[in-house]
């Protein structure tokens, strides 16, 4: 290591040792240069600042001789030299290694450093480079003026350290120091001053300035300054120093401004108390330090700050009563003043803030108990405080104000990380900055970190990084340091849970749909009771009413938590809740039908009526699907059953594509051959037709029939041939599907179930009304609503009700026909029953014209488009297409038409030849 010193006697020193640098003359060659270092000297210059007035005879040749001389001395020195830059010389090093030049940056930094602690030791170490009188060897009238120059700036250090040590508390530092004279300006004198009566001795403070004021009188003829006045009337009213500590406040971007703004109401009277409470990792430091940096100035008494240390990963929280001896000492109380009990350090910290127009930040707060001893006296202070706890005790007992601090949305989260990396990085690939911002969920810590890692490898590719959190998002959010860690910023929040809460953390990471109920959470838990705690502990969300959830990102850290056995067991338990709680639903949903659903035992949920089974199935229905898409096959029986429980819920509601994926996950764990087996392959069928995928539909239902038939399960058989029936009505095979539809019907009657026996019937019926046989389908669906009305089946009489309005159209029996309907689309809408409820509305629709048929039409398409009922989109596109036209709009009706094509192309129906035929007749043809 090199050093070249100036403050002090002119050195070199390589290694620890100091070399040779030659007599005093050539050492002035060395101060030039070293003082100029980086920049080129002319020789004109060098002569002048080394001679004076009083050059040798050859100047040049000298200076040539001595630089020669320096040249082959730091020669041997890694990264120094002298060059020769035209007419002139210039030293070419690090500028740091030069004392001097290390000494100005060090109290440039220390300057712009809001962190009072942090200038304090960068001061400290700027200081600690002089060694005494600068250029101490060489004597010129050049070497005069730069020596004063320099002594000014170690003595502005010294009294801007000294400052900086009056507002820390480390006063007694300053009494250290010789006592200043007249010549030593008011700054120092007030210093002392100041220092006194931090120290506890008002008495002397008032003496020493009494000595100042009468030196200031009789040697210079003025009257003390503003400061010294100032400090007088603190001493004489008893009053502290105004305290500083806030740290440096990061740069702003413009996200949570409306967290501001609520910040700016919270805290707008006196003495009020907010709370930011949080997830780690959400900025809740950040958002404080900026508000009090923002608004310092409405605390002329100043602003105490402590970072408590709550949930550090690397710390134990700072113990309050040594928090309060902090503020005591910030606040002016020699050490020697403070109680020594802590109830006597709270009384007097109140004691003295009780008056005072502070803002008091309590950064990190473990719980409500480590913030209260902290409250300041009085009712003229202002706090902030902010924790990952909610602090609920603190709202209740001392009033507070809550801002829960959230996720950042989309918007804010890439204007933070363009704020980090510049608009242009993230142009630069756009995917992959949104497959980043999306992996980061809003997380401000996580975005940092992104953006971290990406700054020391300017060259490495965004789209790099994204690959790498899709791999694993907790391993690539993690910069090896514990306050740049995810996992770390996690862990000390889960440090702080008590057993039982851990426990029950660690479970619901194992959860894997979005969020969960209250019910489904007490049965994977065994209690409500943690829920509420990891709520405050801000490691779950009510965001809905009843409904709970993680970050994503917390999830990921509590599910690496959990033990496979202990994950198991908690799914399986998860899972039976769901299965016994659909169970109780359907039996309200479909009374009628229990034989379609498997036997399940144990006590069951109880549900006050039919509206809030359906609203409990509705609001489930994501949670039991991820549940049993990512189920371990030891979960399989209670996956089957599940499938099973929900099959008609999922039909009647339109829950097509979902009900495919329900059921084709039981299939794949139900074993060939069985009655499961056969039950859930119809399913599969059934909700394949409805999503138009005829062709493998038929095959579902081909294996179905032959284990119907082959075991003789009439039930299976009823329900596989009336779903063949419907492929082979809606493709035109008029005799297969009678043929299907009569031993569908014979089948229903050997059950004994005579709901079975009605559906048969309806289905018969509506075959009929398809092949114009309206008479036929009135006399079929009469019979199949007597069965209906006798059962008090909802489940069959709207059915019956939509398909007799239907008929009495095609019979003109208008009014019959708009009653029906009516009375349909009332029953299925109160019933939930979304299925029926667009096929009602395409068969009303077709029985109207012009701009009704054409509303009508538009919102079956729009139920068709939800629930990817293909066979029914392709009917409201038809009837569209014919509506449109008839009321002149032919773009319209050619879109509709077109897409009506497709559809029935997709379901090789007949309909399409009536397409074709209806846009050649559009085209002129």
């Amino acid at each position: 290591m090199v050093e070249l010193r100036v403050l002090g006697t002119v050195e070199v020193v390589a290694g620890g040792a100091r070399l040779d640098v030659g007599h005093a003359r050539q050492r002035d060659v060395l101060a030039v240069l070293l003082l100029d270092v980086g920049r080129a000297v002319p020789a004109g210059r060098l002569i002048d600042r080394v001679w004076g007035e009083r050059p040798p005879r050859q100047p040049r040749n000298s200076l040539y001789a001595y630089v020669s001389r320096l040249r082959g001395l730091l020669g041997a020195l890694d990264g120094v030299t002298i060059e020769r830059e035209r007419d002139g010389y210039v030293l070419v090093a690090d500028p740091l290694t030069v004392d001097v030049h290390r000494f100005e940056r060090l109290t440039r930094q220390a300057k712009a450093t809001a962190d009072d602690h942090a200038a304090l030791a960068l001061y400290d170490e700027a200081l600690s480079l002089w060694r005494g009188t600068p250029l101490s060897e060489l004597d010129s009238p050049w070497v005069a003026d730069v020596r004063s120059e320099l002594e000014r700036k170690h003595d502005t250090a010294v009294l801007d350290r000294d400052d900086l040590r009056l507002r820390t508390g480390a006063h007694a530092a300053v009494l250290a120091r010789p006592e200043p004279d007249v010549a030593s300006g008011e700054r120092a004198a007030a210093q002392r001053i100041e220092a006194l009566f931090l120290d506890g001795r008002p008495a002397d403070a008032l003496r020493e300035y009494e000595m100042v004021r009468s030196r200031l009188a009789d040697e210079l003829g003025a009257d003390p300054g503003p400061r010294l006045r100032g400090l007088h009337q603190r001493i004489l009213t008893g009053r502290g120093p105004e305290p500083r500590q806030l740290p440096a406040a990061a740069p702003a971007f413009s996200g949570r401004t409306g967290e501001r703004a609520e910040l700016d109401r919270m805290l707008a009277a006196e003495g009020a108390v907010a709370v930011i409470s949080g997830a780690g990792g959400l900025g809740k430091t950040w958002l404080a330090v900026r508000w009090a940096t923002d608004h310092a100035s409405r605390f002329p008494d100043g602003q105490l700050y402590v970072d408590l240390r709550g949930f550090d990963p690397a710390h134990e929280p700072v113990p309050a009563e040594h928090a309060v001896r902090g503020f005591l000492s910030a606040l002016g109380v020699a050490a020697a003043s403070i109680p020594p009990d802590p109830d006597g350090q709270v009384a007097l910290y109140r004691s003295l803030t009780a008056r005072r127009r502070l803002l008091v930040v309590l950064d990190n707060a473990r719980d409500t108990r480590h913030v209260t001893p902290l409250l300041p006296g009085g009712s003229a202070c202002s706090v902030l405080i902010t924790s990952r706890h909610e602090l609920g005790g603190l709202l209740t007992t001392h009033g507070a104000s809550a801002l829960r601090l959230r996720t950042l949305d989309e918007e804010q989260a890439r204007d933070l990380l363009a704020h980090k990396l510049g608009p242009a990085r993230l142009a630069e690939e756009p995917e992959a900055a949104r497959e980043i911002l999306s992996q980061c969920g809003g997380m401000p810590l996580a975005l940092a970190i992104v953006a971290a890692r990406v700054t020391v490898q300017p060259s490495g590719r965004l789209s790099a990084l994204a690959a790498e959190l899709r791999e694993g998002r907790l391993d690539a959010l993690d910069t090896g340091e514990l306050t740049a860690s995810l996992r770390a910023v996690f862990d000390a929040s889960c440090r702080a849970l008590s057993p039982e809460a851990a426990s029950a953390f660690r479970l619901l990471g194992v959860v894997p749909a979005e969020d969960i109920g209250r019910a489904a959470a007490t049965a994977l838990l065994g209690n409500a009771r943690t829920l509420r705690v990891l709520c405050a502990a801000s490691l779950l969300e009510e965001h809905l009413p009843g409904r709970f959830r993680m970050h994503d990102l917390v999830k990921l850290y509590a599910a690496e938590l959990a033990d496979p056995a202990t994950r198991l067991t908690a799914l399986t338990r998860l899972l039976d809740h769901y299965v016994s709680t659909a169970a109780a639903a359907m039996d309200l949903l479909s009374p009628d039908e229990p034989y379609l659903r498997p036997a399940v035992t144990g006590p069951r949920r109880s549900f006050t009526d039919v509206q809030a089974a359906r609203a409990w199935l509705d609001a489930e229905r994501p949670s039991m699907l991820a549940l049993v898409t990512s189920a371990p096959k030891a979960l399989a029986d209670q996956v089957v059953q599940l499938s099973a429980t929900l099959r008609r819920y999922l039909y009647v509601a339109a829950h097509h594509n979902e009900a495919l994926t329900f059921h084709t996950t039981a299939l794949a764990l139900t074993r060939p051959g069985t009655h499961e087996w056969g039950f859930t392959t119809h399913a599969v069928a059934m909700t394949l037709t409805l999503l138009g995928r005829f062709d493998p539909a038929s095959e579902y239902l081909e294996q179905a029939l032959t284990l119907a038939v082959e075991h003789r399960n009439d039930l299976l058989e009823s329900m596989t041939r009336s779903s063949m029936a419907t492929i082979a009505d809606i493709r035109g095979n008029r005799q297969e599907a009678r043929v299907q539809l009569d031993l569908a019907l014979a089948a229903a009657r050997r059950t004994g179930h005579a709901l079975l026996e009605g559906k048969a019937l309806c289905n018969i019926g509506e075959h009929h009304r398809r092949r114009g046989n309206h008479a036929k389908a009135v006399e079929y669906l009469h019979r199949s609503g007597r069965i209906a009305e006798d059962l008090g089946s909802a489940g069959l009489g709207a059915p019956v009700l939509a398909a007799l309005g239907s008929a009495y159209a095609g019979l003109g029996r208008r009014e019959e026909a708009d009653d029906h309907f009516r009375r349909a689309l009332e029953v299925v809408r109160a019933g939930g029953n979304t299925n029926l409820e667009v096929t009602a509305l395409n068969d009303l629709a077709a029985t109207k014209s012009g701009r009704e048929a054409i509303s009508l039409y538009e919102k079956a398409l729009e139920l068709a488009r939800r629930s990817g009922h293909l066979r029914e989109r392709a009917l409201a596109h038809h009837g569209l297409g014919v509506a449109r036209r008839a009321v002149g709009d032919e773009p319209e009706a050619r879109v509709h038409l077109e897409a009506a094509l497709a559809a029935y192309g997709e379901l090789r129906a007949p309909e399409v030849a009536e397409i074709r035929e209806l846009l050649g007749v559009g085209l002129g043809m």
